[in-house]
């Protein structure tokens, strides 16, 4: 089974949209804005900065697996996604209120867990309504409304925390979890195919085949979560450190210069989201991929040629290329390898686990490496890592796109424009 057994209500599209939109936002709290917080608020060094985002990701990271296998077993995705939101919307509330050490320690930890349903529970519900064949086109639309939502989230963020004051920004976070948890409520549970959802799904030839030693991953699995793991040790710290020396050099404007970074990224992220997924059923997965690999390191040597805040934050254009191009291939290939398997989820959750230790450590390492020899220590440390990721991906990770199923798929109506009313 490739595709549903019937196409999707207008209505589940449409909530699937507003998802899409919204939740990618608010599932990690204020984000990026949590460190202009610490720094410029709360006055704390790139060290404890650093230790509250290594810790809050651990704790993310180690139940990101069980997210994924939870998210193959549970038949009403959406209600969990509305359940996450609600639960990070309260720790934000009371981050805000009380932002002392241990507070926002717990507070951005337990949205580090919740955060961990929210991704792969978007994608099994992509999956489960659209089919293999509307796959591809659906993580790239996902991923382009997903950076429309982040650009108006910017803008408000970046707004009220200028106008408002730091701690407004954490209440309108909290207005944007409302609109969130309708869009998850509208998805009709008809819509979504429970055996889609968990990538279940196989050929005819490959239903028939004896399956008794065949395993759901293999070293092209094992390879893609090394190469994810070193990307992310690479890139999660890059804006970090770009937000704390914008934050010592904008004084009061920090909130929004990074805003306007945020928003730059996110502006060229939908067109490369959504060309990769257009071309992703035509074209081979390793080429494309590559490209994303390949700007990290040039991104963070440049950064050693910037010292202005906004030079600094001009190359987020060169985020927005590879995190547009990683986002959609990460999944795509994901798909591509547990074809058949019923893990797909599970096997998102490994891969987000190790993007959360990448990212995780990343923040750790550069922190006290920028604490201890500068920012410009810092990014060549980072460029370096990138390196060894793309070297990684180019030599030893092989295609995953089987042409001959993708020819076969390419005819089917796509679920994205067929809807039933």
């Amino acid at each position: 089974m490739t595709a549903p057994s019937s196409a999707p209500s207008r209505r589940s599209l449409r909530a699937l949209d507003a998802l899409a939109f919204f939740a990618p936002d608010i599932q990690g709290g204020v984000g990026p804005f949590l460190i202009v917080f610490m720094a410029g608020t709360l006055a704390w060094d790139p060290q404890r900065i650093g230790t509250v985002m290594f810790v809050s990701a651990l704790v993310g990271l180690l139940v990101q697996a069980p997210a994924g296998a939870l998210i193959d077993s549970v038949r009403h995705k959406p209600r969990w996604i509305a359940g996450a939101i609600a639960l990070i919307a309260v720790c934000l509330v009371v981050m805000a209120n009380w932002p002392g050490y241990g507070v926002i320690l717990a507070g951005q930890s337990l949205i580090g867990a919740a955060g961990t349903l929210v991704a792969p529970a978007i994608a099994a519900v992509s999956l489960g309504m659209v089919g293999r064949a509307g796959l591809d086109a659906r993580v790239g639309r996902n991923a382009a409304i997903t950076a429309a939502g982040t650009v108006l989230w910017a803008l408000g963020t970046g707004w009220v925390g200028h106008a408002f004051g730091p701690h407004a920004m954490f209440f309108y976070a909290v207005a944007m979890a409302l609109p969130t948890i309708a869009a998850a409520m509208l998805i009709r549970k008809r819509d979504v195919d429970p055996k889609l959802a968990r990538g279940a799904d196989a050929d005819h030839e490959e239903a028939d085949a004896p399956r008794s030693t065949a395993r759901w991953y293999d070293r092209r699995f094992i390879v893609l979560l090394v190469c994810a793991f070193l990307f992310h040790l690479a890139n999660a710290a890059m804006l970090t450190l770009v937000a704390q020396k914008v934050g010592t050099q904008a004084g009061t404007s920090a909130t929004l210069w990074l805003s306007g970074g945020v928003i730059v990224t996110q502006l060229v992220t939908i067109p490369i989201a959504l060309a990769a997924g257009r071309w992703a059923p035509r074209l081979a997965r390793k080429p494309i991929f590559l490209i994303g690999f390949a700007v990290l390191p040039v991104r963070g040597l440049l950064y050693l040629l910037a010292d202005s805040p906004a030079a600094l934050l001009s190359l987020q254009v060169l985020d927005g290329i590879g995190a547009g191009i990683f986002g959609v291939m990460l999944t795509l290939t994901i798909g591509d390898i547990t074809r058949g398997s019923g893990h797909f989820n599970f096997a998102l959750g490994i891969g987000a686990a190790c993007v959360g230790l990448g990212a995780a450590l990343s923040n750790l390492v550069a922190g006290t490496v920028a604490h201890l020899a500068g920012y410009g220590t810092a990014f060549v440390m980072l460029a370096g890592i990138a390196a060894a990721a793309l070297t990684l991906f180019a030599l030893a990770m092989p295609e995953t796109r089987d042409r001959r199923r993708s020819m076969a798929n390419t005819p089917a109506a796509s679920a994205l424009t067929t809807a039933a009313p």
